[in-house]
């Protein structure tokens, strides 16, 4: 069974983190270089480096249940690091991702409140979280002596005292102020890193994090709080009726739940506007395939998880977006994903309307053919097993809306 790098996928999942911030580019990134770099000097072990990194690259991955909060802007107020919290919850969801979660819980404590209660160690998160928020506001290069003497007059309280140390004789060195500041440079020292663990997990066993990717997606709107894992479960489906391997139809799911990933740079008041989108919101929105594309590079161990994914929005006649594709550019896989996302979008009762019946969905999708613009012999599989494949997906949407209220209570507990 083919192998897929658990650092990889989360690498691409703190990519799209940062993709909501318009103040502060690449957080995530920067974070985990600071991290892996505090930790490496300190010669903490193998498995404690690797788990620090791993919650490095998502460790923010809560902030998208804060209620109130505008999760297009970083400079979030949340004064009781209730995304902390709530990450750790959902993090915890994943067999996967259950060494790594209790970090995330603590990336925001001060170390002197659970010394000796927690391993130290979480407390290397922590600092390199706030020394990537301090670079920030002063010029790490020009500025460090700076921001190290107010790193150190928080050691023994905010910050772990042996990692300060280990901060402070980092930033002594000037290559790692100037790194800091390179793009290029965090990245070769992340991907070296990334390459360095070995990591690679069996498809079938990151489907759980999939499906935290679909719900980092979709619960930022009420109106698509169920959509991808309504679009995975009829793509797996109509993947297994046209033939695809078992492997590839757990691929098949897998892209579905990413499919929407670049939805992440679309603004909530565009995402949640119950009326007709303006030419300018309509180009906003359109971009989010794009960002999928992007996003999903990350993860070059599965290339037909990117394709499948984000070309969920081109069309046979090359009417589609973003990349304008014709059908011989397209995949089977990716045919089957557009009928997938079509069939679920008119079918799933929104907020402001109700979900299509079979006659209404028949037309819509056999006039998309007729306009060569979905794959005729995948709708036609669709139509031959309709009331099949739609109880799979009402069955597995009403799974995802027992999750979302579930965590809808959890966050808006942790942000009162």
């Amino acid at each position: 069974m083919k192998k897929i790098s658990l650092a990889k996928i989360l690498k691409a999942v703190s990519a799209a983190i940062d993709l909501v911030s318009n103040t502060v580019v690449s957080h995530h990134k920067k974070v985990t270089y600071l991290t892996y770099k505090i930790a490496k000097e300190m010669k903490v072990s193998e498995k404690d480096l690797k788990n620090l990194v791993m919650a490095a690259l998502i460790h923010d991955i809560g902030v998208f249940y804060i209620n109130g909060v505008n999760l297009h802007d970083y400079s979030f107020d949340d004064p009781g690091n209730a995304h902390a919290l709530i990450g750790y919850y959902l993090l915890n969801e994943s067999a996967l991702l259950q060494d790594i979660s209790p970090i995330i819980k603590y990336h925001h404590t001060e170390w002197n409140r659970y010394a000796g209660k927690i391993p130290d160690t979480y407390n290397i998160l922590h600092l390199a979280d706030q020394v990537a928020f301090l670079s920030e506001k002063y010029d790490i290069y020009n500025e460090s002596g700076k921001i190290a003497s107010i790193v150190e007059e928080a050691s023994g309280t905010v910050f772990w005292p042996e990692a300060v140390e280990a901060f402070l004789s980092l930033v002594s060195r000037e290559y790692f102020s100037l790194d800091l500041k390179s793009g290029v440079a965090i990245n070769r020292e992340l991907d070296n890193a990334i390459l360095h663990f070995e990591d690679l997990v069996e498809i079938d066993k990151i489907m759980d994090i999939g499906k935290v990717v679909s719900y980092i997606i979709d619960f930022r709107s009420s109106f698509t709080v169920t959509h991808s894992i309504g679009v995975g479960m009829v793509a797996k489906e109509l993947a297994r009726l046209m033939g695809f391997s078992a492997e590839e139809q757990q691929l098949m799911e897998i892209a579905a739940y990413f499919h929407d990933i670049g939805k992440l740079t679309v603004p909530p008041e565009i995402l949640n506007k119950p009326a007709k989108l303006t030419k300018a919101e309509w180009r906003i929105m359109r971009a989010h395939s794009y960002y999928t594309y992007q996003v999903l590079e990350y993860i070059d161990d599965l290339p037909q998880l990117k394709e499948w994914a984000a070309y969920h929005h081109e069309k046979l006649d090359g009417t589609g977006y973003p990349f304008q594709l014709r059908a011989d550019e397209l995949s089977t896989g990716a045919r089957i994903m557009s009928v997938a996302d079509i069939f679920t979008a008119i079918t799933e009762d929104r907020p402001y309307r109700k979900g299509m019946n079979k006659i209404q969905v028949t037309e819509v999708l056999t006039g998309q053919v007729r306009e060569n613009k979905i794959d005729g012999d995948i709708v036609a599989v669709l139509l031959d097993n309709y009331e099949y494949i739609n109880r799979l997906r009402v069955k597995a949407q009403l799974r995802s809306m027992n999750d979302y209220q579930d965590f809808r209570l959890l966050a808006l507990s942790q942000s009162s």
